[in-house]
């Protein structure tokens, strides 16, 4: 990585810190159109189960140093870590961020990793970090071959991060006292269009609202997208720092229609309240959850195995059955099915990891000077 790269960089991770603690003081509360773009690379078969004391890596097995591990991310990890340990025998201790703190905190610690393991959406996002080596490259787990075809299509050619699950980073959720079906924006083109106040969350403080954006920006291009957007600030466009503000807003009519983390736009209908979902024909921007391992990861055979749990049937199967709207996203792994009360059809729009990593830095910078104009 040349200085030029590592300063920009470094800016774009500081204005994430700095957008993270500024919108913490402000809250209250807390087609087929997938384009992955990756190059789909062979992926052995098989389903073997990880050991308790090892790992193995192609014909090479790597000890086990007893070391507890540490995983950063956000959803599913404070329920994940405590299973894997229960069912591996491996210590690990999840640490649970917003995806701007996780990166944030990536970041700051790169002389001194203190995480072993990451798991967040945006693939984008985490492309970066393998980009400037922050990731261990080049293994290939051995349950890699569990994964369904549209998964395989999303595995990077040097194994950088592996994926796990896609959901919705953002559907078209309305408040039906506010708006009639007939004025309900049903595209991407009506939801910038929309004669009133609308919302979604900041890319650089949630996860999902990267990817959210960085499919507008790749479907219109650059130039495009910036202007829908200026005209859309103009108009009447509020940002909230995560996804959960987002909904408040929409229940409490402050916006009418939100670009929406379908976990949050399901819970609030499957709740009884006042919010109709739209998945729009021309696809959801998808946020795609992957997990990675640090170059520096102080127990490489605990970080592989973790790796592998995430890619077991038996986990996907575990995570879509969890009495919370979080169990709603497309499992990529071969023969697991999705929850039954989300659009059985609905198409993503997602952005190669490639394109949507040499522009985060231009969006998101792009953005955040927006907002605080």
């Amino acid at each position: 990585m040349n200085k030029k790269t590592g300063f920009k960089y470094g800016m774009l991770f500081a204005l994430t810190a700095l957008m993270w603690l500024l919108s913490a003081c402000a809250q209250s509360d807390g087609q087929q159109t997938v384009r992955s773009g990756e190059t789909t690379v062979p992926i052995a078969s098989g389903s073997g189960a990880s050991g308790q004391s090892e790992v193995s890596s192609g014909n090479d097995k790597v000890e086990d140093t007893g070391e507890t591990i540490y995983l950063y991310g956000n959803d599913f990890v404070d329920f994940i870590a405590p299973k894997f340990m229960e069912e591996t025998g491996f210590k690990i201790e999840a640490v649970h961020y917003g995806g701007g703190e996780a990166l944030a905190k990536i970041e700051a610690e790169q002389g001194n990793p203190q995480w072993d393991v990451l798991m967040m959406d945006g693939h984008g996002s985490v492309r970066n970090l393998a980009d400037r080596d922050f990731l261990m490259t080049g293994w290939q787990p051995q349950n890699l071959g569990n994964l369904s075809e549209n998964g395989k299509a999303y595995v990077p050619e040097d194994f950088a991060y592996f994926p796990v699950g896609i959901h919705a980073a953002g559907v078209i959720a309305y408040n039906t006292d506010r708006v009639s079906l007939e004025k309900a924006p049903t595209t991407w083109e009506q939801f910038f269009d929309y004669d009133g106040p609308v919302g979604h969350a900041d890319p650089a403080v949630a996860a999902p609202a990267y990817p959210l954006v960085s499919a507008f920006f790749e479907q219109w291009g650059v130039a495009e997208a910036e202007q829908k957007y200026a005209q859309r600030f103009e108009k009447g466009l509020h940002v909230y720092p995560k996804n959960g503000p987002v909904g408040k807003a929409l229940l409490s009519g402050e916006i009418e229609v939100a670009a929406l983390q379908e976990h949050n736009a399901y819970e609030l209908k499957l709740a009884g309240e006042p919010i109709e979902v739209i998945w729009p024909e021309e696809g959801a921007p998808g946020s795609l959850r992957v997990v990675a391992i640090s170059k520096q990861a102080k127990n490489p055979a605990a970080a592989k195995a973790f790796v592998e749990y995430m890619l077991k049937p038996e986990t996907q199967q575990m995570l879509t059955a969890l009495d919370s709207t979080d169990s709603f996203f497309t499992p990529l792994v071969e023969g697991v099915p999705a929850r039954s009360e989300r659009e059985p059809n609905g198409a993503f729009m997602l952005p190669s990891a490639k394109w949507a990593s040499e522009h985060e830095v231009e969006i998101k910078t792009w953005f955040a000077d927006q907002n605080v104009r």
